[in-house]
């Protein structure tokens, strides 16, 4: 029943090992105040970025799952030190999603407009990836770390605001999971990243939530086999 585990353990590990190299070559263009290598770290990082937007209207938020480097990291180095308490309903809430999304799209103005303070550089491609790379590790140190030592080891998804806007792209997603006679025995609340399996267990029914992450780890850990995705064709 871990078939879907060991394929999403390789794909997030391939782009875990791609995202690296990205960041490294970034890293390298600011310590060098080289803006063409950073330039291209940038547009690797804009790829993959679009990428997952672009995935979001038919998969969900299935880069965030399978793919985020993030996320992965996430995942992966917090589970022996967290706490795996549950996520607070205000950090999944939509005003405080909105709320993390302004302060990012504010800072990020800030950088059109020549006014971040930050890994500046006449480069303006150079600037805004300056920021990307800093608000990427900024975020990661001083949010994502502590949040998933307290809560569960991927709090930071439940308000990410790249996540939050594949989650508003894909209210029409076809990938969904569906809960057939189910019994109950709640062996997939733990193994949910955000919480969401508990509001669905326990009735024969589709995860609706926007929040799904398409994991699959809820159907891994269920053996009666009642959880698995499908796919959803909507028709009008």
């Amino acid at each position: 029943m871990d078939k879907f585990s060991k394929m999403r353990k390789t794909t997030q590990f391939a782009s875990l090992a791609i995202s690296s190299i990205i960041f490294i070559i970034a890293l390298y263009g600011i310590a060098t105040h080289n803006d063409l290598y950073f330039e291209i770290g940038l547009l690797l990082i804009g790829f993959i970025i679009v990428g997952g937007i672009m995935l979001s209207p038919i998969l969900g938020r299935f880069w965030c799952g399978w793919m985020c480097p993030r996320g992965t990291f996430l995942e992966y180095a917090l589970p022996k030190v967290s706490k795996k308490k549950k996520i607070p309903h205000i950090l999944r809430s939509k005003p405080f999603k909105l709320f993390m999304a302004s302060i990012m799209a504010a800072m990020f103005v800030m950088v059109l407009l020549d006014m971040n303070p930050l890994l500046t550089s006449q480069d303006e491609l150079a600037s805004m990836g300056g920021f990307i790379v800093f608000m990427c590790v900024a975020t990661t140190i001083l949010i994502s770390i502590p949040l998933g030592i307290i809560y569960m080891p991927r709090a930071w998804c439940g308000f990410c605001p790249v996540g939050y806007a594949q989650s508003l792209l894909s209210r029409n997603k076809i990938l969904n999971i569906s809960i057939e006679d189910c019994r109950n025995c709640t062996k997939c609340h733990a193994s949910c990243h955000l919480d969401l399996c508990r509001e669905y267990t326990g009735k024969s029914k589709t995860i609706e939530s926007a929040d799904c992450m398409s994991c699959m780890k809820c159907s891994d850990s269920c053996k009666i086999g009642a959880s698995k995705p499908v796919i959803t064709l909507k028709t009008v």
